[in-house]
């Protein structure tokens, strides 16, 4: 035994010292190596650290995202890492760590939010690596891209092949993370019911906690815009277990709480935010939970408490609320004013606060109209300011003379007092002003910390701050006629005022103090009273409006209106006051009242478009008198358009001078547009228009599709740009094609406008354009004049050598695909000729053998375009080719050198009868 041993010895001894040489070159070279690969990965883990650790805020009014967005953190340890990776492909190839290198590359330039290059590094890795576990991986950080990249549909179409074509073979932790990338990218499109299916069938096998931990919480707010509120409390309640992060904790017990009070159930949702406020780990969250407390109450019908607790929340000095929680506090306010205490008043200064406050739009609720409501309860304050005007100045207007000349007396002793006042209070606060400052020098206690920042809470500045306000602003009390006393125009009486103070007795006051009152807006002649009338019958027809139209609130605009038509007001204010009024009664199903006012409507204005209406709504006869057998121009243009016998050209003629002839009637502008239309379908009767059309319409398609492929290839050429790993020459011939432009040629032997009715259709829109300005068809009779214009042939100068240039351009591979036969290769359909064959719905008895086709296909195989080659075949079959194409034909990746290319190839086809 010991002897085998010793030949055992000797015989490894031997071969050591024959292979040293060998040996330690090996060994030098994986050192390196792994020092290294070592260096790159410890580099992007610092990186990847620093991005992790910066702190993420989280919209729970947006869905949020489980798979964390880069932020700009770590770059330059990313950019190390991508350098000693380089340097592991470049010297060091043949190793078996060569994937790692790609995706730890490609990883650093997803964090430095270099998502184009990270792209390639990826799909670099897809198509190289022979390892399924690292493909796999390849996918999701694909995924990921795409979803930063914002291509969501290209990620949704991508994802869902790969989980395909990998059915069986996937990891079920990959599979579950794929299928919740797959999601994410449906959440971002709005498919909310295909996202809650697969984010639920993938976040029980998710492997990372902090995956499921966002995951549970984006299924809640999925649920929540699928109006599922019972399927959003329980992925809510999920959430917490699968504790990371406390914010997303916190976030889904508020979501959990708001959903309880979305289904009724106010007492759990109260009991929840209060223990959230008991808990000593939601302190700088309380202005928050205080307001979600005030919006329970506010939900249980608890509107004194719930007007105080918002009040709490607006008003803490320890804890200020953040700009959208005071918006939607002062929202809450404005809503209890409006609701329950119907002060419109106080709800209108209230929505006007919420608006203020400077908040994007995604942190607010969807409903949040703070803006829009402002200005309509300021308009429904500025209306019943001009009412209550309106109405002081007629009273006025008609009090007897003695009783205006009390009237008068009143307003001048009033304003004489208020002149004595304010006069002592001026010299009061300049007696204070040096007493305050003479006591501030003298004492530190005034001075000190405990009367807050700036001594903001100092007593003694307080009172003087008051008395400066009060100076300037007087304590006027509130009093009927005020608004009539600021017409008091007293500019001239400071020195009679000086002397008036100075003198004893308010009798001398009176005389020495010239008051003047302006007078001129009162109405005195029964004309400016029914002047007046008029105008606050008007402001009351716009208050009904405000609150038909823009507040919802029918009972308030009912009100209004029959206030309207009560006064003495204009016609167009009565009329459709009553027509609004018979709305209203027939939008609440009260037919009798409905009908009650189209009768009066009909009875009253007999001749107005309104009483038409209604007459035709109600089934009641218009009753004319002696204007009965005068057509109106309504009348005229229902005949013409009756008369089924009139030539389109008639027709155009007639209703074109209908409008001309009353072009300040409301039916003028629509029977000139519609002249315009049969102008055109009497063009449509040239037997060459057909064969134009058909032609120009071919031609414009086939420019725009061009067009679209040139702008594709120039922003393919921009992204690559960014690529710092190109080329001289490359960037050269790139940034030549991002410079360059097409220029869309002249169809002109295909233009189908031709002839006289096409021309009067165009003479008809230049006048529709020069009489109709505000017309609702400015827009449509805009685009028909666009359409119908002659193009305009632009002669160019070309130098004569260059007239081949357009034929040569048109027969070379578009920018950024290869030729296959330059390569010598050609497409292969992904599962099979036959497969994709199958699948088609070909027209029987069709002469055509084969279809051929140029494809432009990508690196994935995925076509971009493609372009029918076969002249003269038959629309049915090249309609169920075309299907086919469209519905998800892809090819095999075609490589070249090793890496995978976009390639311009021509297809053939077999059609099989």
């Amino acid at each position: 035994m010991m002897m085998r041993r010793l030949l055992f010895i000797s015989f490894v001894l031997i071969l050591l010292t024959g292979c040293k040489t060998s040996f330690q070159s090996k060994w030098k070279n994986f050192n390196a190596y792994y020092n290294t690969y070592y260096n790159a990965q410890k580099s992007y883990q610092s990186g990847l650290q620093k991005n992790l650790d910066q702190q993420r805020e989280y919209n729970p009014l947006q869905p949020i995202r489980i798979h964390p967005k880069p932020v700009n953190a770590g770059a330059s340890d990313f950019d190390k890492a991508i350098q000693k990776g380089a340097d592991v492909l470049r010297r060091y190839e043949e190793t078996k760590w060569v994937d790692d290198a790609i995706g730890l590359i490609g990883k650093s330039y997803y964090f430095r939010q270099e998502y184009f290059s990270a792209d390639q590094k990826f799909k670099e890795l897809f198509v190289t690596t022979e390892n399924p576990d690292m493909q796999q991986k390849s996918i999701l950080w694909q995924g990921r891209v795409l979803l930063d990249m914002e291509l969501y549909n290209e990620g949704i179409a991508f994802l869902s092949e790969q989980l395909t074509l990998l059915e069986g073979e996937w990891n079920e932790g990959y599979r579950a993370e794929a299928k919740a990338l797959l999601a994410q990218h449906h959440v971002k499109m709005e498919n909310w019911q295909v996202a809650a299916n697969v984010l639920s069938e993938a976040l029980p096998n998710l492997e990372k906690k902090e995956y499921r931990e966002k995951g549970y919480f984006l299924l809640g707010q999925v649920y929540e815009r699928l109006g599922n509120p019972e399927a959003a409390f329980d992925a809510y309640n999920k959430v917490q277990n699968h504790y990371v992060e406390y914010r997303i904790q916190y976030l889904s017990q508020r979501k959990k709480a708001e959903v309880a009070r979305a289904l009724g159930r106010n007492e759990v949702a109260f009991q929840i935010f209060d223990d959230m406020v008991r808990d000593d780990k939601n302190l700088e969250y309380k202005a928050e939970l205080d307001f979600e407390l005030a919006r329970t109450e506010h939900e249980r019908n608890n509107y004194k408490r719930a007007e105080k607790l918002y009040n709490n929340v607006l008003h803490n000095n320890l804890r200020q609320p953040t700009p959208d929680i005071a918006a939607r506090a002062y929202y809450g306010l404005a809503e209890i004013y409006r609701f329950s205490y119907d002060n419109f008043e106080e709800a209108a200064a209230y929505y006007d606060s919420a608006a203020q406050k400077n908040v994007a739009a995604e942190k607010l609720p969807e409903d949040f109209q703070a803006k829009e409501l402002a200005e309509s309860f300021g308009n429904y304050a500025r209306f019943k300011s001009e009412i209550a005007l309106q109405d002081s100045l007629l009273r006025l207007g008609r009090l007897s003379p003695e009783a205006f000349d009390s009237v008068l007396v009143e307003l001048r002793k009033k304003k004489i007092a208020e002149l004595e006042r304010l006069k002592e209070q001026q010299e009061q606060q300049q007696n204070q002003l040096v007493t305050v400052n003479r006591n501030e020098d003298e004492s530190d206690a005034t001075n000190n910390m405990s009367n807050g920042f700036l001594n903001s809470n100092n007593p003694v500045v307080q009172e003087n701050v008051r008395q400066q306000f009060y100076a300037i602003w007087g304590d006027r009390p509130l009093a009927d006629n005020w608004r009539v006393e600021s017409m008091i125009d007293y500019s001239a009486i400071s020195n009679e005022a000086d002397g008036a103070v100075a003198g004893s007795g308010a009798a001398s006051n009176q005389q020495q103090v010239n008051v003047k009152i302006d007078l001129s807006a009162i109405p005195f002649t029964p004309q400016e009273q029914d002047s007046v009338q008029e105008l606050i019958a008007s402001y009351q027809y716009q208050l009904g409006n405000l609150f038909f139209l823009s507040l919802n609130s029918p009972d308030s605009a009912t009100y209004y209106f029959q206030k309207a038509i009560e006064n003495p007001s204009k016609v167009n204010i009565n009329t459709v006051s009553l027509y609004s009024l018979s709305e209203l009664y027939s939008i609440q199903e009260n037919e009798d009242e409905a009908r009650y006012y189209a009768r009066r409507l009909i009875e009253e204005y007999p001749e107005t478009e309104y009483a038409r209406r209604v007459s035709e709504k109600f089934g009641i006869p218009l009753t004319l008198g002696e204007k009965e057998n005068t057509k109106s121009p309504f009348e005229v243009y229902n005949e013409i358009n009756s008369e089924d016998s009139l030539s389109h050209l008639e027709k155009a003629s007639r209703l074109k001078q209908l409008s001309l002839n009353n072009s300040t009637h409301r039916i003028a502008p629509k029977a000139l547009y519609e002249a315009i239309q049969s102008y055109m379908m009497a063009g449509k009767d040239n037997p060459d228009y057909r064969s134009k059309i058909s032609d120009w319409v071919e031609r414009n398609d086939v420019w725009e599709q061009k067009r679209a492929a040139f702008q594709m290839e120039k922003d393919s050429a921009e992204a690559t740009l960014n690529d710092t790993t190109i080329t001289e020459d490359m960037r050269q011939d790139l940034q030549s094609l991002v410079d360059s432009s097409l220029t869309k040629p002249v169809f002109t032997e295909s233009f189908p406008y031709e002839g006289a009715m096409w021309d009067s259709a165009r003479t008809a829109a230049d006048t529709f354009l020069e009489i109709f300005t505000d017309s609702d068809y400015v827009g449509k009779v805009n685009r028909i004049k666009e359409e119908l214009a002659v193009p305009v042939v632009k002669e160019e100068i070309q130098p004569a050598e260059q007239p081949e240039i357009i034929a040569e351009e048109e027969t070379s591979p578009a920018e950024g695909y290869t030729s296959c036969e330059s390569i010598g290769a050609e497409l292969t359909v992904r599962g099979g000729m036959q497969s994709f064959l199958s699948n088609l719905t070909i027209p029987k008895d069709i002469e055509v053998n084969e279809l051929t086709y140029l494809f432009r296909v990508n690196r994935r195989g995925v076509v971009d375009e493609f372009t029918l080659e076969t002249e003269n075949a038959p629309a049915e079959l090249v309609s169920a080719f075309e299907q086919g194409i469209e519905s998800g034909l892809s090819f095999e990746p075609v490589m070249s050198e090793g890496q995978a290319v976009s390639v311009e190839c021509k297809v053939t086809f077999p059609v099989n009868n």
